[in-house]
């Protein structure tokens, strides 16, 4: 099991390598494409070896639980993969001026509050966005809070920029340690940074977290005269990321379908649209729920694919009960 999921990822890489050099030969003329080539190859360089086993429990959640005598029982293994994996879709590891935060900032202050009430930890604050809209900030910035992040992060995270802000992180909670101030936490020795990448699975809910934060479902209905009801319906699981190009072709491997798009210098899509594909979207979402009110937005989005697999779209009027379900998918 081991080399077969490290031969996948190698052909990842390499898949990825190559589409990076197919860049390069176009880029000879265009400084857009070039920092495109740039940003995909500094992603690439950095996750081919270090890559662990999908299988391989998470290594640091022992010491998350046992290092400052902390255990909470409602953490879940199941839980805390989906909290890592909506930290690096929408959390903020933040050094500035000497002290490290935590932030997760959303719309939506439910599931703040959810994550604070499960950690123990931290606090909720409502806050306005830059755009000036209501939003809701969870935080954490004191130093055993921040302590059992970091001992949760270490080693388990999948995108490499998450890990190099956790460098940062360390570098200055390391010198906090050193402080005899410090010494009550039962930590004498400096945190040592575990650079490894975790490769996500269908059986952990990483994913799951992810899709919290940076995932969509979409439904599509476009005239086409080559279907019977005049019209083309097309369902959509759809994720976007910044420098994640190696992340977004593992991430097709494993539903064995879909395309990976930019849309822009440095943010790439996945985007998986064919039924074979969704059916392993669907069966991955019953095993791992979303925690987000993008939960009611898949239940009904999964209705409609229920529909299309029973090709009831296919009448007007199951076509008309399509419709009404997209209205209820991503309402916002």
């Amino acid at each position: 099991m081991f080399r077969k999921v490290v031969f996948n990822y190698f052909a990842v890489y390499w898949n990825g390598l190559l589409l990076a050099l197919l860049y390069t030969e176009a880029c000879f003329f265009s400084p857009k494409l070039l920092a495109l080539t740039q940003s995909v190859g500094n992603y690439l360089m950095g996750t081919s070896e270090t890559t662990r086993e999908a299988s391989h429990s998470f290594i640091s959640f022992q010491l998350f639980y046992t290092r400052l005598g902390y255990h909470n029982p409602k953490l879940t293994v199941d839980w805390l993969r989906w909290f890592i994996g909506f930290t690096e879709g929408d959390g903020s590891l933040i050094t500035s001026m000497g002290r490290v935060t935590f932030v997760l900032t959303q719309k939506e202050e439910a599931i703040l509050v959810h994550i604070q009430s499960m950690l123990g930890f931290g606090y909720v604050r409502r806050d306005v966005d830059k755009d000036g809209s209501v939003c809701y900030r969870y935080i954490v910035d004191d130093l055993r809070g921040v302590l059992l992040l970091a001992l949760l992060f270490n080693g388990n995270l999948v995108l490499l920029h998450r890990v190099h802000q956790l460098r940062e992180w360390l570098a200055v909670i390391n010198r906090s340690l050193a402080n005899p101030l410090s010494r009550h936490f039962g930590l004498m020795t400096p945190i040592v940074l575990i650079d490894a990448l975790f490769l996500p699975g269908l059986h952990d809910a990483w994913l799951s977290g992810f899709t919290d934060a940076e995932g969509c479902f979409n439904i599509s209905i476009r005239k086409d005269s080559r279907y019977s009801s005049g019209f083309r319906v097309t369902m959509r699981f759809i994720l976007d990321q910044k420098n994640a190009l190696g992340l977004m072709a593992h991430i097709k491997s494993l539903f064995g379908s879909g395309s990976i798009t930019v849309r822009f210098i440095g943010m790439f899509r996945y985007t998986c649209e064919s039924m074979q594909g969704l059916a392993g979207v669907n069966l991955y979402f019953q095993s791992y729920p979303l925690k987000t009110k993008k939960a009611s937005s898949l239940a009904n989005w999964l209705k409609a694919y229920t529909m299309l697999v029973n090709q009831e779209h296919l009448t007007s009027e199951g076509l008309d009960m399509v419709r009404a379900i997209k209205a209820t998918v991503n309402p916002k």
